[in-house]
């Protein structure tokens, strides 16, 4: 049968169209690759030009599979809640590996970076189980990448949400410790959340409301490891109320099933910026928890400035949990800052919370210190309240003349509590210097039921003053409480000979402090064995303030060597309305 012209038009524009539809349909169910793509690569192009279709689509990657990339892949499509996009392992064996390119041409300080994987405002995107890798070729800066995956902004309306990053290995080269531009951060980063867009990632942009954040998003089980910086966020510096500032992004989960492994970061030959495990600037309602941070496990090197394991660095008024934590920093610096928890996030008091709390601090080493300082746990929030309770700082060692610190809380917080926490087994091994078992400035302040145990200071030598302080406020606060704390076998030795060495279990010295209560506190067994020295043993020593009650503390075992050296179980320099009472002093 010979059909008309007009009939044979209409097929050929019916099979046009149907072409035209399959070409643009958007991609639904599951896809595999290889087999539907042969790479990740072309999948997420294919993704970018077609779009999400009802109930989102699932990307199967095999196990095993390798891929060299070479350029970054830019995802620029989104999810929805309802029809979200999963990249993810398929079957039983070593997760999916995406290889970086060679030869890249950026630094941190550039306004397009090089990087292996990136997000461009996408939403509700899941990655599970991909492993990124810096190529081998890449040696020397700047053909380093500075990230693994990134969620960048499309807009000022347009920020990454809700994605899920989890089960990944990245791994990067720690070289690349270049300085950044804002909001970048210096050198190579795992996993890096930045406000700004890709084409312009040093330049910070303002967005207009909620939809313009990076906000809840979540980092899960990952292991981070050979890089300058494991997870960096950086958000917008929003203003109150706050709609602008990236909201409920989540670094690790609610237990130890969900936590990120991040190690041996930093170590750059002749590094010249800080490095840290996780870095967190201009976040609210932030959660980093779980974590198990070791910058060098005996296969990284110890950095040679400013280390940090958590760095919780801006956010105002913002409220914040940085709990459970495992934190080993070990530095190779000479007068550099040592810390393995810093919090600031929650500065300028609004009713909010902040929790550093269950973490533990320890096995910390800073063998090259000079004056170089140590900090297991920094609380420079001031936000409403600040709770610092249940960590444990054990085993850190710190030589030469600079401050150690078990637990600080050096900002003004309006209600502080430093309880349950255990600050213990800690040494300074250097000539001369000051150890703070636990230390506070101006808040309203509670500590109870620490314990600080054998922090000592065994080796001192020289002629400058040393001391060893178990709880230690020497601020301003409107209000101390001290109850049910255990000090013992604080400890110097050595051969220094100053007339200055000190040991004290609790000194307080709080000009406008009313209702200072320092009670039901055990306070035993502190020694200073100086062959030249000599010096003071305090168990409480208190002065200043008003309406000051000192009861039912058990002090005593106190010794202390030289002609001119001092014991006091109880010293009361000066107050107003003090009273000490059942009190048992005894073997001084």
């Amino acid at each position: 049968m010979i059909k008309s012209k007009s009939q044979i038009l209409t097929i050929a524009i019916l099979i046009l169209l149907s072409s035209a539809l399959k070409v643009e349909a958007q991609l639904t169910g599951i896809k595999t690759i290889p087999g539907d793509y042969a790479s990740i690569s072309l999948a997420v192009t294919d993704l970018n030009a077609q779009g999400v279709g009802a109930g989102g689509v699932t990307f199967d990657v095999a196990a095993g599979y390798t891929e060299t990339i070479s350029a970054t892949i830019s995802l620029t499509a989104t999810g929805t809640l309802a029809n979200p996009v999963i990249f993810q392992k398929s079957g039983a064996g070593a997760n999916p590996l995406i290889t970086s390119y060679t030869g890249g041409t950026a630094t941190p300080g550039s306004a397009i970076q090089d990087g292996i994987w990136r997000l461009v405002g996408s939403d509700y995107i899941t990655i599970d189980g991909i492993d990124l890798a810096e190529n081998a070729a890449n040696t020397t800066n700047p053909s380093t990448m500075e990230y693994g995956y990134a969620l960048y902004k499309a807009g000022v309306a347009d920020g990454a949400q809700n994605n899920t990053i989890k089960n990944c290995t990245i791994t990067l080269n720690r070289i690349n410790n270049a300085a950044a531009t804002a909001p970048m951060q210096d050198g190579s980063i795992g996993i890096y959340v930045g406000n700004s867009l890709p084409t312009t990632a040093t330049t910070s942009i303002t967005p207009t409301g909620a939809p313009g954040t990076n906000s809840n998003n979540k980092f899960y089980t990952n292991t981070i490891q050979n890089c300058n910086i494991g997870i960096g966020l950086s958000g917008f510096a929003a203003l109150t109320p706050f709609a602008t500032g990236d909201t409920g992004n989540d670094i690790g989960g609610t237990s130890a099933l969900t936590g990120n492994t991040i190690l041996n970061f930093g170590g750059a030959p002749a590094a010249a910026n800080a490095a840290a495990g996780i870095r967190a600037n201009n976040q609210w309602g932030i959660n980093i928890s779980w974590n198990n941070i070791n910058n060098n496990n005996g296969s990284g090197v110890d950095h040679v400035t400013t280390l940090r394991g958590i760095y919780g660095q801006a956010g105002t008024s913002a409220n914040a949990a940085i709990e459970n934590n495992i934190v080993t920093v070990k530095s190779g610096a000479t007068t550099s800052a040592l810390i393995g928890i810093e919090n600031v996030i929650g500065a300028t008091a609004a009713g909010n919370t902040v929790s550093v709390s269950n973490n533990t601090v320890q096995n910390c080493t800073y063998t090259t210190a000079t004056t170089g300082t140590f900090t297991g746990i920094l609380s420079a929030s001031t936000a409403t309240n600040v709770n610092v309770n249940n960590n444990i700082v054990n085993n850190n060692i710190l030589p030469g003349s600079g401050e150690f610190n078990g637990i600080y809380s050096s900002a003004s917080a309006i209600n502080l509590t430093m309880s349950n926490n255990q600050v213990t087994n800690n040494q300074k091994t250097g000539a001369s210097g000051s150890l703070f078992s636990m230390r506070m400035s101006t808040s309203i302040a509670v500590l109870d039921g620490n314990t600080i145990n054998n922090n000592t200071i065994p080796s001192a030598s020289g002629s400058t003053t040393t001391a060893v302080y178990g709880i230690y406020s020497l601020s301003s606060p409107t209000g101390e409480t001290f109850t049910n704390n255990t000090i013992t076998n604080l400890s110097i030795g050595g051969s220094n000979t100053s007339t200055s060495l000190a040991i004290i279990g609790i000194r307080t010295n709080s000009v406008t402090a009313s209702n200072k209560i320092i009670s039901n506190n055990v306070i035993h067994s502190f020694t200073i064995n100086s062959t030249g020295g000599s010096g003071a043993v305090n168990g409480i020593w208190t002065t200043t303030g008003t309406n000051i009650t000192i009861a039912r503390n058990k002090v005593g075992n106190f010794s202390a060597e030289g002609t001119g050296s001092t014991v006091f179980g109880l010293q009361i320099t000066s107050g107003i309305n003090v009273t000490a009472s059942n009190n048992l002093i005894g073997d001084l």
